[in-house]
This record gives structure tokens, sequence and C-alpha cells, in this order.
């Protein structure tokens, strides 16, 4: 096959900005060919572009809201830069008391609420804090307008799996009291179409579930064979690589041996990180570790294989650690996926306790679709409140902390520093915020917090007017090893109604990035730092081409054109996305406690839940988080 041009061609360059009727709108709408400002002069543009560094959001009402935007990052930093305190003596009293606030809106804010709601139903009043534009946190999606269809991809909180329908756990009761449905349908494969397998969601194509999907690995345009579709069908056997790593490999997918037969198994993967499990105890090769890295990274870690617990890749079900995941031998996905990840759920929860939030009735279709009703969620005789753009930068009680009636809580919007007070708080965000607005933090608590550290991810979603260019290559998803990103996914989609997305290489599809910062060989501390670094340095348009430059290496020899295929692109930067544990988070050092079983304490009137409490970030564990803390501050209420 001859080789085409790699160079990537894009219709319009980020630096050439336009306002069309009122809105500024760069590549990313220029992408979309219908509302191009070269040629679209007076009419409107399909979507949403804000400034260089957050570039094009898509439409809808998350377009204002992908990831965290730079109006969000700024706010944060004036905390981080210790500029809020010179402010807090000019704060506006708003002179309202609420039975509980909540300090952040996503899956854990929303399950102390969810919780206090059960309990109490509308006889308090409760007050969620949001810094983002729309509630979710990463359970948000985004939306794009391509040839008639509405397509969608997720922010960030991705797959779930069902819960039994007859458990009595806290996640079956959302279903059940919110109407999520326990039972999906996914769009029909018509095979006339395309033969191509994919997942449901969008990590399971890349390591767990990769033999039941058709997965390409990218080895580089110069290679002799640049791409090798479905590796583990023969062993790995056609991959260029040294036959005793690919031996390694296979013995490691195999995942057959006991390398601990103590009661403590647990305890004693957390005395130890991943690498050390992978190289000192089971004998691998740095080589198999190098392999394991980004998808460590990607899933769940943030960090290296180097300094993650053993315990944290056990939770992965990552070989050696005991937790040997088996792909369906029927194809049954292990997760699932909506359209635009776990928002579905999200707007569920929040439709059930603010029934106006979301316009129209209580069908699946119109809570997944019907537009918010942003003037609904704050209102002075809500039970519960959401309050958006209202980043929390001072929590403190009204005295000392032991007997204390009140909580004074600041929080900046609109350039202003505005106060509330509650009868007790829910901290809902991660360590990195929750260290530094709360200004009568304990010393224990203080220090556990210290030893919580945090890493980025960039989510990444494209969306293309058709695909044709993987089903000649016979792919749903990839990996590779030099490059933008590490990996990405398609998904087959889910039957929702009006709005299925079709599952056709002739019409739109969004794929998803989950892009890792691997930075193996420094601190802890420094990969997390080294990831944000990276990741805040970079402008919209850099990373724009960076995401064409990578397609068009990988698939230009297949027909792809980035000027006719790609219809937009979002990113969504989230600075400190995953926990990442180290050894002992989970069960301590040196007959320490570990520092997440201390900070669930709380103190006096201030509770603390986040999904980070459990050392992996999940929306299940996010929501039972979230209700823990609830529960221990209903004494107080």
């Amino acid at each position: 096959m001859g080789k085409k041009s790699k160079t990537p061609v894009l219709s319009a360059d980020i630096s050439r900005r336009d306002f069309v009727n009122g809105a500024l709108v760069g590549v990313g709408a220029a992408l979309l060919k219908s509302a191009a400002p070269a040629s679209a002069a007076g009419s409107k543009a399909a979507g949403v572009f804000t400034d260089a560094w957050t570039g094009y959001g898509g439409v809808g009402d998350y377009a204002q809201s992908n990831g965290n935007i730079a109006s969000v990052r700024d706010a944060a930093h004036l905390i981080r830069d210790g500029l809020i305190e010179p402010m807090l003596d000019d704060a506006e009293d708003l002179d309202e008391e609420f039975d509980m606030v909540i300090i952040g809106g996503g899956f854990s804010g929303i399950g102390a609420a969810y919780q206090c709601h059960k309990e109490f139903g509308s006889s308090k009043r409760c007050l969620i804090l949001e810094n983002h534009p729309v509630f979710g946190g990463e359970a948000k999606q985004n939306e794009f307008e391509v040839d008639g269809y509405r397509i969608f991809g997720p922010q960030g909180s991705n797959d779930f799996g069902v819960p039994d329908k007859n458990s009595d756990s806290l996640i079956a009761d959302i279903y059940r009291d919110t109407g999520i449905p326990f039972e999906f349908d996914f769009v029909h494969q018509d095979p006339t179409k395309t033969e191509v397998v994919s997942p449901v969601e969008n990590y399971y194509g890349m390591f767990w579930e990769e033999e039941i999907y058709d997965t390409g690995y990218y080895l580089g345009e110069d290679a002799k064979t640049p791409w090798v579709v479905n590796p583990r069908s023969d062993n790995l056997a056609r991959l260029p690589w040294d036959e005793a790593f690919k031996e390694e490999l296979n013995r490691a997918f195999a995942d057959n041996e006991i390398y601990y037969e103590g009661d403590d198994l647990d305890r004693w993967l957390d005395s130890m990180t991943y690498k050390e499990l992978l190289e000192d105890v089971m004998g691998f090769s740095p080589k198999v570790t190098e392999y394991f890295d980004p998808i460590i990274a990607n899933s769940m870690g943030g960090v290296g294989a180097d300094v993650y617990s053993a315990f944290s890749a056990k939770e992965l079900e990552m070989p050696g650690t005991q937790a040997r995941y088996d792909a369906s031998p029927d194809g049954t996905p292990g997760a699932l996926s909506f359209p635009g990840g776990n928002t579905a759920i999200f707007r569920h929860i929040v439709k059930y306790l603010m029934p106006d939030s979301i316009k129209g009735g209580n069908s699946f279709e119109e809570i997944l679709y019907n537009p918010i009703d942003f003037e609904s969620l704050d209102r002075s005789d809500n039970p519960l409140s959401i309050r958006q753009n209202a980043t929390v930068v001072d929590v403190r009680h009204d005295g000392a902390a032991e007997n204390a009636d009140r909580v004074n809580v600041a929080y900046y919007q609109d350039g202003k520093i505005k106060k509330v007070r509650a009868k007790t708080v829910v901290v809902s965000v991660g360590g990195w915020v929750a260290r530094k607005i709360v200004s009568d933090l304990p010393d224990q608590i203080t220090e556990a917090y210290s030893q919580f550290y945090h890493s980025p991810i960039l989510v990444v979603n494209v969306a293309f007017r058709n695909w044709r260019f993987l089903d000649k290559l016979g792919i749903s998803s990839a990996r590779w090893f030099k490059g933008f990103g590490t990996c990405f996914s398609i998904r087959r989609p889910m039957e929702t109604g009006k709005h299925t997305q079709p599952y056709d290489p002739d019409k739109p599809m969004v794929m998803t990035f989950y892009v890792p910062f691997n930075n193996p060989g420094h601190s802890l501390e420094q990969q997390g730092a080294l990831g944000r670094a990276e990741m805040l340095s970079k402008s919209y348009s850099d990373y724009e081409n960076e995401i064409v430059g990578q397609l068009s290496s990988m698939f230009s020899d297949y027909g792809f054109d980035a000027e006719e295929d790609i219809a937009g692109i979002v990113l969504n930067r989230w600075g400190h996305a995953y926990i990442s544990p180290q050894p002992g988070f989970h069960f301590g050092k040196d007959g320490e406690e570990a520092p997440k079983e201390i900070v669930k304490k709380g103190y006096g009137r201030i509770y603390f839940g986040h999904s980070e409490l459990s050392g992996y970030m999940s929306h299940t564990r996010a929501l039972n988080e979230g209700s823990r803390a609830a529960k221990s501050a209903f004494e107080k209420i």
C-alpha cells in the first residue's frame, strides 16, 4: 500500500478566532463545517469555544464545563497561591443558614445529599456548593452535533456495573429510587455494515477484555508492519518483540501462579509497590513493568508501578495480585457505559432529589437528554439547592470545634467572597483542596492528608463524521507506545430512544482517549506534579495538533483525512483525577493507622466523604463515601 502524506491538515487554526453571534469560536467549531467561522458569518456557531486554553466544549448544557476549564483552574489557584486570606475580611454575609452544606457537586456530594434526603425527606435544608458551571464533577459528558446526529462521549467517569436488583446496597437503592434501569440493550451489530467488535465502554479493550474485542497495536509508521491486529489471538506471535519478553507477557496474561499463601494477602500487597511485586516477587523483567505502567496510569492510578501500592493493583485486578480478571468467554461485557458515561446516573439522582432540575418527565430518555433547568437549582424554598461556579475557599467552626454549634463556609463566586453558615458540613472534594480550605483542621488530619497524592488525566473526545478507516483496519480499540496518548476506543452504543447513536462506519462516532502523564523514575509526588505541569502548560491548539498528528500517523494509510473526517475535538483536563496510593496507604505502616482512616473520622461538625478515602476513584465508592460522611453528620443536625 502506497504511503500518503502524514502531515495533518485542518480547516482552520486556533490562532484565527472569530466572534459569531457573540460566541468566541475557534478550530473546534470551525471543524463543524456547517458552522465554520470563515463561511458562517451571522449564523449561530455549533458549539462553545471559551478561551485558547479551554478550547471547544461541544454543544448542549455541558459545553460550558468540559473538565477543569480556565475559570475553575484560576479560582483553584487563588487557594493554592494563598491569595484568599486577605479577601475574607470583606466577605459578603448572605445571612443564609443550612442544616448541611456539602462542598463538591460530584458523586460523593450527591451521595451525601441522597442520604440526607433518605433520612429527613424535605424537612432539612441542604446546600451543595459546586465549583464548576455544571453539576456532576467528572460525571459530565461532551456532546456533538454531526450530520444530523447527537453523539456523546464521557468527560471522565465512564463505566458501571449493574447492581443486583435484590441487593440492599446503597447503589441498588439508588437504582430503585431514581428509576435507573437494571437491564440495558445495545445497538444490534449489522454484519453487512461492519464486523468490527467493539466494547460497550471505554477501558476494557485496552487490557482486561482485549481478547474479545478487535484491538490493534500500533508500532509506528516506520515499522515493517505498523499495525498488528488482535495480537493476543496468537499469543503475541506476530509482534516483532523479543521472544523472551513475549513469553513473559503471556505468562502475566495467564496469571496462574500464587505468590503468597498467608491470610493477610491484602496487607502484604500494600507493603510493596506493584513494580516490586512484578519484578522482585514474580521475577519479571522491567520491560513487563513498562508494559503495564500506562495501563495503571490510565485506569486508576495516574502514576507508574514503581510508586503504586500493589494492593491498589489488586483492586484493578492486575496480574500477580490473586484477583485474576477473566474475560467472559461468551463475549458478555464486564462493564457498561451510557452515551455520556456516568452522567446518566448522576442526572437520575439529581432528578429524583430535585424534580425540576431536568425539564420534562421521568422517562429514561428524558432524563438522559432533556435540558437542565439551571434556574431551578438554587431557590430559597428548595430543600436541596445546588449553587454552581461557587469555589469554597474557607471552612471553619464558629468557635472551638469541640463545642461550636455552627460552621462558617466562605466561597468565591463572580469575583467576590460570600459566606453562609451550616449546622454541619460534608467535605466531598479531594484532599488537595480539603487541606487548603478547612482552616481549623486538626494536626492529625493535616498529617494524614499530607500522605494523599493525586495525579492528572486528560480525557479527549474526538467526533468523526465516519469511521471507515477503523473498519478498513478492523479495529475498535488501540494501544501504542510512542506519541500522543497510549490508547483509544470507540463503543457499540447503548439503546437510548430517538437519540440512540448509530454503529455504522459511514456515520458519526466519538473516539475517546484517556491520556495519562507517565513519569516513572520520579517520586510519587513528583510524578503527579510533572503531569499537572505538562497538562496545564499546553494550549488547546497544542493538544489539537498532537491529536491530529497522531491520528494522521496511524490512519492516513487507511483513508483517514483530518480535514474531512474530524467534526470536533474536546479536551477535558482533570488536574487531580486520581488518588495515587503508595504502599501503606490502605493498611498503614509500622503499626500506624492508615491515613484514610484518620480522615474518615472527621472532627467537630465537619466530616469528609470522597472516593479517595476508599483509595480508589469510582462513582460507586464516591456515593458510598458521601453517604457515610452524611450519616456521621446526622447527629449534629
